[in-house]
């Protein structure tokens, strides 16, 4: 009687202790409870897939697992959560080690070029799917080979490769036609359209466009229904059908809305604005526009928000609202800045998850191999016990084994250090070109307002002069007529040549970038003196109240003395254009000290200060508190490029709660001869 209680209780220990494993049927009662979820929103199903995780951790095997991180990664997708899905996906291929499976793998490389695609890193993007498209020819079945195409197809058609599309979705659609797939065979025809749209063949798309339609209304697809209805409505905004448009493109947006899909509702509803604005239907249009944007921001799709602030524009300048088109610019910048840094974000994402997988094998490689070691040690032990040769020969052969993996680390190592410098070549020069791109717009930007009044103007004359020729000529042409187009006509040459001249004004002071880098030859002088002296000569330029005063040890450096005293004048025409506005007592105090082997200059007013914002741009080109004021914003950028490319020094800023304070820090010997 006792040992049979004893037997019982130790079942019912182990049946808690370790419950017993899902079986495939109760796996997918899980999966289906996650899709109920996700009709109601991707976060739902997040939130979903997160619970089960938890709670079923002892009975979910490592294949189950995976699988349901795919779908949590896939949801992370659909909500731009882009940080989170590459964080899921590395989660995912850590795991696949321990699975045999190809179908794992996979996955892991098309989803991870699915969000690589949704950011617009295509060529990234293709690597993976090249990875999956392998590990596809590996498996029994033609459809993973070509979902896979259908996949690299669409990343062709975003880099408008419409021809190389069009290849890989015929043999996707001829595929699922085979196998009778219903749901593929609308994708392919869909997927059809769009690349004979590109190619601007309006009416094969259109008939292609018809079919997914018909095809997914049959079925009753209808939240996938709405990309045809939405490629229909752009299809026909080309072919010119504009209340066709409309009629899809509202369906499109009903439906993704209906469906809770609402950040995919932004497409349609900003094609629609490009009706309304091409038919100069303004009613509601700003509003509605406006709506659209915040409706980007709110679900981080920077590309659409790009497009609705370049609608939003486009808009104030049919209506003559010039100031508020120039302030949507700025935000239009700041969208596509947006994009651009959410891009090199997940760039860096994916790279560090990358690597920190590539770290965690290392380290699982170096577990195994010590456990190998220690198992051989013991060996060898017991090995003693038996006889003292036997032992010394494996201490021998282990010997000679390490040695061989030691060198093989180290290549490994050299190979990866190499492969680390090209990577940061890369990243230098993907920095550089930011930085070019950076100041052209900026230059367009400043230059885009004066040279379109410019054409306005001349435009304006044109038109005028044609009325006054064809009244010359009809002999109509009165002294009144005559006279009010001699008024006309030299306010409009007043404004081209004041536009011209603030052109030309700004080009001159672009030039400044280039001329104020260059610097004379280097030579022997002190530094306190020189600045005393000079600073002298700018104090009868600026203005009689504000006291310009230098003080400090005397200090002797060879350097560049005219690129030094640009830096000085670019801080104190800094101070008086933007720091000394409510000031009546008005400062700027220069300190020099003498370092071991540099001079420290410590550059100081008593004005209003940079607040803690523009802090963190003060030394980008184009960047200015007072945009709109005739400041270019290139003041304290020169003085950077100045300090540090040509004095060899570095340049920084320290927050004061009152005035500004700049710390130059230069050697005393330059490196630099000559800089041109």
């Amino acid at each position: 009687m006792l040992l049979r209680c004893i037997t019982w209780i130790l079942l019912f220990v182990s049946l808690n202790a370790f419950p017993a494993a899902f079986t495939e049927t109760e796996f997918e009662e899980i999966r289906a409870e996650i899709r109920s979820a996700s009709s109601q929103s991707p976060l739902e199903a997040i939130s979903t897939t997160e619970y089960f995780l938890f709670k079923f951790d002892k009975q979910l095997s490592t294949r189950q697992k995976i699988r349901l991180l795919y779908g949590k990664a896939w949801f992370q997708i659909q909500t731009d959560d882009m940080h989170s899905a590459i964080s899921t996906l590395s989660q995912c291929k850590k795991m696949s080690i321990e699975v045999s499976d190809p179908t794992i793998l996979y996955s892991y490389y098309s989803l991870t070029a699915g969000a690589l695609t949704r950011m617009g890193l295509y060529e990234r993007a293709l690597e993976n799917y090249l990875e999956s498209y392998k590990l596809a020819a590996l498996m029994d079945t033609e459809l993973f080979l070509r979902q896979t195409e259908n996949n690299i197809g669409n990343v062709y058609l975003k880099l408008s490769r419409y021809e190389d599309a069009k290849s890989y979705f015929q043999r996707f659609y001829q595929d699922a036609k085979q196998r009778d797939l219903a749901q593929q065979m609308a994708v392919g025809l869909n997927n059809l359209g769009e690349a004979h749209f590109g190619l601007g063949e309006y009416q094969i798309a259109l008939a292609f466009h018809k079919q997914s339609l018909s095809l997914r209304k049959q079925n009753e697809f209808t939240y996938h229904s709405s990309w045809s209805h939405h490629n229909l409505g752009k299809t026909y905004i080309a072919l010119g059908e504009l209340e066709l448009a409309k009629q899809h493109l509202e369906r499109a947006t009903k439906i993704r809305k209906d469906s809770n899909a609402i950040a995919d509702s932004i497409g349609p509803q900003i094609d629609l604005m490009k009706i309304k604005l091409s038919q100069k239907a303004y009613e509601g249009t700003e509003t509605r526009l406006k709506e659209i944007i915040k409706l980007s921001d709110e679900y981080t799709r920077h590309q659409e928000e790009s497009e609705a602030y370049q609608l939003l524009k486009m808009y104030y300048q049919q209506i003559n609202d010039l100031q508020s088109a120039l302030d949507t610019s700025a935000l239009l910048m700041q969208s596509k800045l947006k994009f651009l840094q959410g891009q090199a974000e997940i760039g860096v994402a994916f790279h560090a998850a990358q690597m920190n997988l590539a770290i965690k094998e290392r380290d699982i490689a170096k577990l195994t191999q010590e456990n190998a070691i220690h198992q051989l040690n013991t060996q060898a032990v017991k090995t003693q016990l038996i006889i003292m040769i036997i032992a010394m020969v494996i201490i021998i052969l282990l010997t000679g084994y390490f040695v061989r993996r030691i060198k093989s680390k180290n290549l490994v190592l050299i190979k990866t250090l190499d492969n680390l410098k090209a990577t940061q070549k890369q990243l230098l020069e993907a920095e550089k070109m930011a930085a070019m791109t950076t100041l052209v717009s900026g230059m367009a930007h400043q230059l885009n307002t004066p040279l379109g009044l410019v054409v306005t103007s001349a435009s304006c004359l044109e038109e005028k002069l044609k009325e006054i020729r064809q009244l010359l000529s009809d002999q109509t042409l009165s002294a009144t007529q005559l006279k009010i187009f001699l008024e006309e006509a030299s306010e409009m040459l007043a404004l081209t040549a004041n536009n011209s001249g603030r052109a030309a004004d700004m080009i001159a002071r672009f030039k400044q970038i280039a001329t104020n880098l260059d610097t004379s030859d280097a030579s022997n002088f002190e530094v306190l003196g020189f600045l005393t002296q000079r600073c002298t000569l700018i104090s009868q330029s600026i203005e009689p109240d504000i006291v310009l005063t230098v003080t400090g040890d005397t200090v002797d450096i060879h350097s560049h003395p005219e690129t030094l005293i640009k830096v000085i004048s670019q801080l104190v025409n800094n101070s008086c254009a933007h720091g000394f506005i409510q000031q009546s007592s008005k400062h700027i105090d220069i300190e020099v000290k003498d370092g071991s082997n540099h001079v420290l200059i410590t550059y100081q007013d008593n004005g209003i200060g940079i607040s803690e914002d523009d802090q963190k741009h003060m030394f980008d080109p184009f960047y200015t508190s007072q945009l709109g004021e005739g400041n270019l914003g290139l003041g304290l950028n020169i003085a950077y490029n100045s300090v540090v490319h040509i004095l060899n020094g570095e340049i920084g800023y320290e927050h004061q709660t009152n005035g500004v304070k700049f710390v130059i820090n230069i050697p005393k010997k330059s490196q630099n001869t000559r800089v041109k």
